[in-house]
C-alpha cells in the first residue's frame, strides 16, 4: 500500500456496513477517503470516528450516486480541492426480494439505477479525472458471487442480473482502457453472503428457510480483500476475487440425504 499513502480515494455507499470498513482500512494505511453517501449524520459519526486518530484524512460528501450531477459535483470539487482521486471503490448497492413474476418496476429500477448506472457514471467520471490528472489509479467494484451466476433463492434474480452486469462491466471497462492505452486498473472483489444490516432487511422479508445455514463473511474481510487488491505492483492485475467464508461453497448445492452420501462413501 506504500504507492498509495498520501493519495485520494472516493469510495461510494461508505455510510456503514462494507463501505465503512473499506474507508477505515484506507485510511489506516495512510490514504485520504472522499466517503460518499446519503445519510450526513452516519457520515459525520464515521468520520468524527477517525479524524486525528490515523494518517490519512476523511472527508465526507452527502451524495446520491444515482444523480449523475452530484457525482459530478463530487469530482470536480475533488479535482479542485484534492487533485483527482488515485482510487475509486464502487461500493454502493441494493439488495430488492423481488419476483420475476409480480415484482415492482420501482424495485427493478432502484436495483439497475443503484448497482449498475450509478457504478458506470462513477467509473466514468474517474476515468476522465485520472486521466486529466494523469493519475494510473485502481478502479475496485464491489460485485457479488451473485454476479457469477444464478443463486438459488426466491426473489434474487434481479439482483443476480444487476450484479451479472457488473461482471460484464468490469471487463468491459478494462478492455476499453486498454484500447485508448490507459494504465489505471480495473477490479473485481465478489464476496459471497456478508453479515451487513443490508442482509440481514433481506432475511426479515424471505418466508423460506433457504438462507438459514449460509455462513457469513465479516464486513473487514472485504475490506481486507481491497487493501489486497490495491497492494499489487504497477505489473499485476487481481482481475477479479472471489471471498467466501471457510467451509462454504461459491455455488450453493442442493444438500443430500445422509443415506445418500454413506452409499457414496461406501462405493
Amino acid at each position: 500500500m506504500e504507492q498509495w499513502k498520501g493519495k485520494v480515494a472516493i469510495v461510494t455507499g461508505a455510510s456503514a456496513g462494507i463501505g465503512a470498513s473499506i474507508v477505515v482500512k484506507l485510511v489506516q494505511n495512510g490514504v485520504h477517503v472522499v466517503a460518499l453517501a446519503r445519510r450526513e449524520d452516519i457520515l459525520k459519526e464515521l468520520a468524527e470516528s477517525l479524524n486525528d486518530k490515523d494518517y490519512g484524512t476523511i472527508h465526507t460528501k452527502v451524495c446520491d450516486v444515482t444523480n449523475e450531477q452530484a457525482v459530478k459535483d463530487v469530482f470536480s470539487w475533488v479535482d479542485s480541492t484534492l487533485g483527482g482521486p488515485s482510487i475509486l471503490i464502487n461500493n454502493a448497492g441494493v439488495a430488492k426480494v423481488s419476483s420475476l413474476l409480480n415484482g415492482k418496476l420501482k424495485d427493478w429500477q432502484e436495483t439497475f439505477n443503484l448497482n449498475v448506472l450509478a457504478l458506470s457514471v462513477c467509473s466514468r467520471e474517474a476515468y476522465k479525472s485520472m486521466t486529466k490528472n494523469k493519475i494510473d489509479g485502481h478502479i475496485i467494484h464491489i460485485n457479488s458471487i451473485a454476479g457469477h451466476g444464478l443463486t438459488p433463492y426466491f426473489g434474487f434474480k434481479m439482483y443476480n442480473a444487476s450484479k451479472n452486469a457488473v461482471t460484464v462491466l468490469c471487463d468491459g471497462l478494462r478492455h476499453e482502457l486498454q484500447l485508448v492505452g490507459s494504465k489505471i486498473k480495473v477490479s473485481s472483489i465478489s464476496p459471497g453472503p456478508v453479515a451487513t444490516d443490508m442482509l440481514a432487511g433481506v432475511n426479515k422479508i424471505l418466508t423460506d428457510r433457504s438462507m438459514e445455514d449460509l455462513k457469513f463473511l465479516h464486513v473487514d474481510d472485504v475490506a481486507n480483500a481491497v487493501i489486497t487488491s490495491l497492494s499489487t505492483p504497477p505489473n499485476v492485475l487481481i482481475a477479479e476475487m472471489t471471498v467466501i467464508p471457510t467451509g462454504s461453497l461459491i455455488k450453493t448445492h442442493l444438500q443430500p440425504s445422509s443415506r445418500v452420501v454413506e452409499n457414496a462413501l461406501n462405493l
